[in-house]
């Protein structure tokens, strides 16, 4: 494995060690319950292969003295309803949430989230990882939840994420075509399964995937300014520049030329890796979480590429946060369980999974791992060399400093703007001038709101 992902953190230590030591610190003693008791709530996938349910079973089996409640949820469902499930009395004690301003920041400004600086500390986080990966954990409460690497820990990340190309190589194979290595192949690759009765682009426009293509989009004619303007603030952004006009403009045109399915607009990301998975389509632009999907439920060989012509600039950042509500009465337990996923076993674990891990020893391995942690869904010899290709690609966007965050973490509401003007797109029911006009009023309005 690539030495760059799979270091040895010197300052984690092992959770079990360190739960004694800290009982008696880390919030209002007041706050806390002596009973030994952790709900968890994080978006589960069935089917067995799920990393947060290996990694819960054996929290339990080396804590049994402690009652682990689980709460399962989906993506949509959390940033939905965060809000209101994460302030109430009988809130999850840690939960996984999306990251940026308009989420956590967000939550953090109105005082749902609990401040886990004084944990970060104790058990060693501000050393263990890179200051790049802490800053998205950070955010200024006070200042309308902004991130920021002067804020406090309101978050905790535990593995890295990006956005990619996933190809189904053998149905290119099929059709006669090269996997694409630069934008005006890639072009011409969809162009060339339409020509043949393909569309080429499995595609959801309800959760995630329209807008990171936007944003990707966008990504390609912008540069690292851009991204600091866009995503904190810096300079005020002109919405009629080239990143944004292209981004609308393109996405319009792949729909019309039959390169996105033009019924995508209402379906969701659990539709759209079904159908890839199930080789209706020989490409899909998503996230690194698929890695384990696909290899479970794709019977065909897949290339990753990150997104051709975007080696420079590329959406991504660290995994979902994990976050502690305020109204838990367990924070000691919960900051116990966020160092756990953070310790050598579950870090080696995402390692030979692809999960792009922070803290992972070199020799990580499936037969290293304890037994609760094996993935029964195949061997690390059979994922290796996938896995060593997935990570490569991820390398090289570190390297070349291209990882720009992703476009609804500016302000709250962004999220649901930029799925309504994109599926707008998608359904040909608005212009890309529109679309843009959408977007551009959502930004502008949480901007406002955070009063800059």
């Amino acid at each position: 494995m690539n030495k760059r992902f799979f270091r040895v953190a010197t300052a984690a230590v092992s959770a079990i060690a360190l739960t004694a030591s800290l009982a008696a610190c880390g919030g209002d003693e007041t706050a806390q319950s002596e009973e030994k008791e952790l709900t968890i709530s994080w978006y589960y996938s069935s089917g067995g292969g799920d990393a947060w349910e290996r990694a819960i079973k054996l929290y339990k089996e080396q804590n049994p003295d402690i009652t682990v409640n689980e709460v399962h949820t989906s993506f949509p469902q959390m940033q939905k309803n965060a809000q209101l499930t994460l302030q109430t009395d009988d809130a999850p004690d840690v939960a996984m949430y999306n990251q940026g301003t308009s989420s956590v920041g967000n939550l953090a400004s109105q005082g749902i989230l609990a401040d886990l600086t004084e944990y970060a500390e104790q058990y060693g986080w501000t050393e263990s990882l890179p200051n790049s990966i802490q800053t998205i954990a950070k955010y200024k409460a006070d200042e309308g939840g902004i991130m920021s690497e002067d804020g406090g820990w309101y978050g905790v990340p535990i593995q890295g994420e990006f956005t990619l190309a996933y190809y189904n190589k053998d149905m290119f194979d099929q059709y006669g075509i090269a996997i694409p290595e630069t934008f005006e192949e890639l072009e011409a690759a969809m162009q060339s399964f339409v020509d043949q009765g393909v569309t080429p682009v499995a595609f959801e426009g309800n959760e995630t995937a329209a807008q990171h293509l936007w944003y990707e989009l966008a990504l390609s004619k912008a540069d690292r300014q851009w991204v600091n303007d866009y995503q904190s603030y810096e300079h005020d952004l002109d919405w009629n520049s080239e990143p944004f006009t292209y981004a609308a403009e393109k996405f319009a045109e792949w729909v019309d030329k039959g390169y996105i399915p033009n019924n995508s607009g209402g379906l969701v990301a659990e539709d759209m890796i079904t159908q890839f998975c199930a080789g209706e389509y020989p490409i899909m632009f998503s996230g690194s979480w698929w890695f384990g999907r696909i290899q479970q439920d794709g019977a065909f060989t897949t290339v990753f590429r990150a997104f051709p012509g975007n080696e420079n600039l590329s959406t991504g950042a660290t995994g979902k946060l994990w976050v502690v509500p305020e109204t838990s009465k367990h924070k000691d337990l919960a900051a116990d369980f966020l160092n756990f996923l953070l310790s050598e076993d579950v870090q080696n674990m995402l390692a030979t999974e692809a999960g792009l891990p922070f803290n992972a020893t070199e020799d990580a391995s499936l037969e290293n791992l304890p037994e609760a942690l094996k993935n029964p869904l195949g061997t690390f010899d059979d994922l290796q060399e996938q896995a060593m290709e997935f990570n490569s690609v991820f390398e090289m966007l570190l390297e070349n400093d291209a990882i720009a965050l992703y476009p609804d973490w500016p302000s709250a509401g962004m999220y649901d703007a930029l799925n309504s003007a994109l599926q707008g797109l998608i359904n040909q029911n608005s212009t890309p001038e529109q679309a843009t006009q959408e977007i551009q009023a959502a930004y502008d309005e949480g901007k406002a709101e955070l009063g800059l």
